[in-house]
């Protein structure tokens, strides 16, 4: 479980900071993104940061200053593999910007560090990345 949540702290800040070095670090390729509404298919770095700055920029749209994961578990399914299931809270100055919602992830060591290959947003009615509510361009 310590381990699990330690990858969920250092990703969601790099997420929230707009380190996308950080976090693309931790994503092994080819990436699977599951929502309610399909699977997407991340199968190289080029796409990988093209999500990423999408979801970024959701987050910045909707003022979001904190993206807290809380483990609820984590097991071992192998030596290097973790199977984790987490809950998603999106704030802005303390504030809700998108109800909590569940996800699941797995994760592996590769070389140093751990890295997820896919992880499921149990969102309902959106797609990735614009589970937030973004501006109109005006």
């Amino acid at each position: 479980m310590a381990i699990y949540q330690d990858f969920l702290d250092r990703t969601s800040d790099a997420l929230v900071s707009g380190d996308a070095e950080g976090f693309l670090r931790h994503v092994h390729l080819p990436h699977q993104i599951v929502t309610d509404n399909g699977i997407i298919e991340v199968a190289d770095m080029t796409a990988a940061l093209k999500h990423f700055d999408g979801f970024f920029g959701a987050l910045r749209a909707a003022g979001a200053d904190s993206y807290v994961r809380t483990a609820q578990s984590a097991e071992f399914i192998a030596p290097d593999r973790i199977l984790g299931r987490h809950i998603a809270h999106i704030t802005a100055s303390g504030k809700l910007v998108t109800p909590a919602f569940e996800n699941e992830m797995e994760i592996e060591m590769r070389n140093t560090a751990f890295g997820m290959y896919w992880v499921r947003h149990r969102v309902h009615a959106v797609g990735w990345p614009d589970i937030l509510p973004r501006e109109e361009n005006k």
